[in-house]
């Protein structure tokens, strides 16, 4: 939400002080006369045709189908074009070029005289098109990651907020702005300047990620828990979130419906690739196992991580591996994760018999308790119910491991190689240490994965009893263990391989030899 709010009220801001509104301002003082309100009316007017122009873009987007990772590199490369304009008057010019048939200020004043502040800010929307027009392209694209929801809402809330302000202070402004336009052409190349450099800026900053860090190292705040952890936090619950966009169903001979099938009902939210997942999912199997003839339910919310988790192949093989037996659905499009609110996996929610949330856990963790409030609900729904033994006892300390450690560009922090951005070199490995990793070799290093070259080789210094790699294509890991040890590990298909597996906690460094043409997405230690 913060990189929506900064991209939408940014861009807005750009669009009303940009030098380019200048031949238009006549325009906008003389339609602003005749009474104190006309002025908001007016702009309120003017910056509800750019809401409403921002809303058709995005939806129009969406209806494409385009993949959302495409969707936001488009809208960070206008974002740069736009920041370039401002820069270079002529770049500019041909961002401009395709709004110029549009209708221009001269044609329609004649027209504003004598009509409603508001109509007349809706016809000023087109007028101010060529000169919006490429930072409205950017927002739209940027924003348009899934279906109209409160993202994209606030996007153009803000990017109003943004427009209203300059154009506001003109409109108010009358005859005086009219005295200070001459200054402030005098200034308009050092404004040109800033503000290319603003949004370049902004560019960068949203492509590495900075919102999200930034979203991340903030204090979590109790007033911004979504419905659904509030309500959860209390013993009578709250309606559970309606299940949206689920494909793909399997393990059950129809879709279910926690809200009406009078069980008690566990959602998880996974990722099969998700190491953090799989270790959740022995827990969530045994559960089942146990209380599935007592009326427990499980729901598998398949929601990918990785562009491979999307294909319903690779999600059956995984839940069969994984020995999951309850039913399972694909959230590709994330509509049902939306609903509830969710931002983790694995996370699930406890539903009793009324279709109502009782509990919501982020995470792995507090089996026992979560096993307890169960076996609570499924007493509630049947008092004299003779439940079987538990068989979860209170969770063991867990010791200290590296924490999940992603290789791709948009997320990768335990690296120790310099210029580690996008593209193909050579980096010449190092020791790194410990919790971190070096490369070595050609490696061609994108946003999700980095893919091997020529000799190209891994160092990773890890603490933990498990380590795994998540990989995609075809080809083969060579693992050089810490005590001489040396195994090869075939890549066959796009999913998880376990490179260590021992019983307890240690710390080692190992050396992989990865073959060309190979993805790498992320170590995960268990």
């Amino acid at each position: 939400m913060l990189s929506t709010l900064f991209i939408g009220f940014t861009g807005g801001l750009i669009t009303g002080i940009s030098p380019c509104i200048l031949p238009v301002l006549p325009l906008v003082l003389a339609v602003s006369g005749g009474s104190r309100w006309r002025p908001w009316q007016v702009v309120g007017g003017l910056v509800t045709s750019f809401s409403l122009v921002t809303l058709f873009a995005t939806t129009l987007l969406n209806s494409l189908g385009l993949p959302a990772d495409i969707l936001w590199k488009v809208g960070i490369a206008l974002l740069v074009l736009v920041g370039l304009g401002m820069v270079f008057p002529r770049v500019q010019e041909i961002l401009e070029w395709p709004f110029q048939k549009l209708p221009k200020a001269g044609s329609l004043q004649s027209k504003a005289r004598g009509k409603g502040g508001f109509v007349v800010g809706l016809a000023m929307g087109v007028v101010f098109v060529p000169c919006a027009g490429p930072v409205l392209a950017a927002i739209s694209v940027a924003g348009a990651t899934g279906t109209v929801d409160a993202h994209i809402l606030t996007l153009c809330l803000s990017f109003a907020l943004g427009v209203a302000i300059p154009l506001l202070a003109f409109a108010l402004g009358g005859n005086e702005v009219g005295k200070r336009v001459d200054a402030f052409r005098s200034h308009q190349h050092g404004v040109r300047i800033t503000a290319g450099i603003v949004v370049i800026a902004m560019a960068g900053a949203i492509s590495l990620g900075a919102p999200a860090w930034l979203q991340q190292k903030l204090p979590s705040i109790d007033a911004d828990a979504t419905p659904v952890e509030q309500a959860t936090r209390t013993a009578e619950g709250t309606p559970v979130p309606a299940f949206a966009g689920l494909t793909g169903w399997f393990n059950t001979d129809a879709p279910v419906d926690p809200r009406t099938s009078g069980k008690v009902t566990l959602i998880d939210f996974w990722a099969y690739a998700c190491i953090n997942c799989q270790r959740n999912n022995t827990h969530l199997t045994k559960l089942y196992a146990h209380y599935k003839d007592y009326g427990l339910d499980i729901i598998g919310i398949h929601a990918p991580e990785y562009a491979f988790e999307h294909e319903a192949a690779n999600v059956r093989r995984a839940a069969r591996e994984q020995g999951i037996e309850y039913p399972v659905a694909q959230d590709n499009d994330f509509a049902t994760w939306k609903n509830f609110g969710n931002r983790y996996w694995p996370a699930h929610y406890v539903v009793d018999k009324h279709g109502m949330l009782r509990q919501s856990h982020h995470g792995e963790g507090d089996y026992a308790e979560t096993e307890r409030l169960i076996r609570e609900l499924l007493l509630e729904r049947d008092p004299s119910i003779e439940l079987p033994e538990p068989i979860e006892t209170a969770d063991a300390n867990i010791a200290p491991r590296s924490p999940e450690t992603y290789l791709g560009t948009a997320r990768a922090q335990y690296f120790t190689n310099p210029d580690y951005r996008d593209g193909t070199r050579q980096f010449t490995m190092n020791e790194p240490p410990l919790g971190q990793y070096s490369l070595g070799g050609t490696w061609t290093l994108a946003a999700q994965p980095i893919t091997a070259g020529p000799h190209a080789r891994l160092r990773l210094n890890y603490r933990a009893a498990w380590v795994q790699l998540v990989a995609s294509g075809q080809g083969t890991v060579r693992v050089h263990r810490a005590d001489g040890s040396v195994r090869t590990f075939d890549i066959t298909e796009d999913g998880t391989v376990d490179l260590v597996r021992e019983p307890d906690n240690h710390t080692e460094t190992i050396e992989l030899e990865i073959s060309e043409g190979l993805s790498l997405y992320s170590f995960t230690f268990g």
